[in-house]
């Protein structure tokens, strides 16, 4: 029996959650990531360089790479001097992509030294910048709308037709399982589906299950439970199709703001409940309890 092709869709560290328990399910897992961070390193490098952010990149490799040591490299911050606050893994994307003209195979070399089972792929090329409207308001920028002042109504890129990475669409339109979440449903996930080719490729997937956050996030998704959070994606990715929403069930002691599920509500979605002990201390999702709930999704 071959092995599952399993994609993950977002960014952050709900995406590298994912990505630590696919890897125990497959080798041939592919990261399909935002580039829309604008906030510390990334920031930085984007208004040097003109490249996309590499910061969530950086990561998802780092979550696949072959030893802890290799991960430790990448994730390597300097702390004095002009470097300060930039990751080695950003700068090594940045170097590669000047020497190579390409920022795909950039990522990929950067891939190749950490030793990646699987690939690690940005949503797109294009440097694109977030818009949300919360409360009315107009607000520019990943960090202004993760931290903006309420839950974010409606959001868009710009560009708005950026173009999708040929390998990601490609990684999605062949894959057994596509995996959105956990992690930010905005910032981090709507931003990369918002490409339309990857929003376009995910819609027509063989299979796609949401990972539920387990905790609200302040501002950007305050007072939204699942059905409102299944809503968000169907809204801005018409036509998506949901096989599962995967949500923690069991002790959640010290986990404030939860989101909430109701089973019934998701039923007239059309997007099934799938439950799981799904955490060990804290909102945040354990990769080995993750994989043993994905796996009886395949």
């Amino acid at each position: 029996m071959s092995s599952p092709r399993i994609v993950c869709i977002g960014g952050g560290h709900g995406l590298s959650a994912a990505l630590r328990a696919v890897r125990q399910l497959t080798n041939d897992v592919t990261a399909v990531v935002t580039v829309a961070d604008d906030g510390g390193s990334s920031g930085v490098l984007r208004k040097w360089l003109g490249i996309p952010a590499p910061g969530d990149l950086r990561m998802a490799i780092a979550s696949l790479a072959r030893d802890d040591a290799r991960a430790a490299l990448l994730q390597y911050r300097f702390s004095e001097g002009d470097l300060a606050g930039h990751p080695l893994g950003n700068l090594l994307i940045a170097a590669l992509a000047d020497l190579r003209g390409d920022f795909v195979d950039a990522v990929d070399g950067v891939s190749e030294i950490a030793g990646v089972q699987g690939r690690v792929l940005p949503a797109t090329v294009a440097p694109v910048v977030l818009r949300a409207v919360i409360g009315g308001q107009s607000i520019e920028g990943q960090v202004a709308i993760a931290q903006g002042p309420g839950r974010v109504e409606r959001l868009s890129l710009d560009p708005a037709d950026p173009p999708a990475t040929k390998a990601a669409v490609e990684a999605i339109s062949s894959s057994t399982l596509t995996v959105l979440g956990p992690g930010s449903l905005f910032t981090s996930v709507l931003a990369a589906l918002l490409v339309p080719g990857i929003g376009e490729a995910t819609r027509d997937a063989a299979r796609v299950v949401l990972v539920l956050n387990v905790v609200q996030q302040m501002g950007e998704t305050a007072g939204m439970d699942a059905a409102a959070h299944v809503r968000a994606l169907f809204d801005h990715v018409p036509g998506l199709r949901l096989d599962a929403v995967l949500a923690h069930e069991g002790d959640a002691a010290g986990v404030s703001r939860p989101v909430t599920v109701d089973e019934d509500a998701l039923a007239a979605l059309r997007a099934p409940l799938v439950r799981s002990d799904l955490i060990a201390n804290g909102p945040r999702h354990d990769p080995d309890k993750l994989a043993a709930a994905l796996k009886g999704l395949l």
